[in-house]
């Protein structure tokens, strides 16, 4: 009997290469039947994949199920949506931000938020909106604390930072690994989640043993 496509769907991305863009599509999870296209976003495949390896890696080392490892996952891909909403001369400014441009930059989480508005996004709509949170509740732009931010959102926030550290920025070149997870872990409790960070660090180092926290 044919499938009627009554039954659940799912979101998936695929990377188109000619136009460097991530196609998102709904699919029948019975028969895998595509049903619809809900958009098309730039997409630079390598960081993000990157990206979202160690955002995975990091959700199964904290015990979260195959489904959520999933779509923390997808989120990774697709958490800089709103990003070519941001002026290039700020996004790509080699000096310090003005008070003024960091306010331009800082709407880049509600940006990709309200471009994410089908229901198929509900979830992944919330940890892009909070990934800029911290927990010592000074991140943007709700000033969230502690628990009040999706754990999705706060391994976003982990991966996205130690990314930024690894790579070449306008304003200053490429850290290394050891560089990056210092400042992951000497900040984890401020800036960013403890158990997170633990979990990152576990992840990252493999069969070694695991790093000590200082949480003073």
């Amino acid at each position: 009997m044919a499938c009627d496509h009554s039954g659940p769907h799912s979101g998936v991305s695929k990377y188109l290469r000619d136009s460097t863009e991530l196609r998102l599509t709904l699919v029948c999870d019975r028969c895998g039947a595509e049903q619809s296209e809900y958009g098309r976003l730039d997409y630079h495949p390598h960081a993000r994949r990157f990206s979202a390896e160690l955002a995975e890696l990091t959700a199964r080392e904290l015990g979260l199920d195959e489904r959520q490892v999933a779509r923390v996952r997808f989120a990774t891909l697709i958490c800089d949506v709103g990003r070519d909403k941001i002026p290039p001369e700020i996004l790509h400014k080699r000096g310090p931000l003005t008070p003024e441009e960091w306010v331009e930059m800082r709407r880049q989480p509600t940006l990709g938020a309200a471009m994410l508005s089908d229901a198929m996004f509900d979830d992944v709509r919330e940890w892009i909106l909070t990934r800029r949170e911290r927990p010592d509740g000074r991140g943007y732009p709700l000033g969230l604390s502690g628990e009040e931010i999706p754990l999705e959102a706060r391994i976003l926030a982990v991966v996205d930072a130690y990314v930024a550290m690894i790579s070449n920025r306008p304003y200053r070149p490429a850290k290394d690994h050891a560089y990056a997870l210092r400042e992951l872990l000497e900040n984890a409790g401020g800036q960013f989640d403890v158990a997170v960070v633990q979990a990152f660090a576990r992840a990252r180092r493999g069969d070694e043993h695991e790093l000590e926290l200082a949480t003073a």
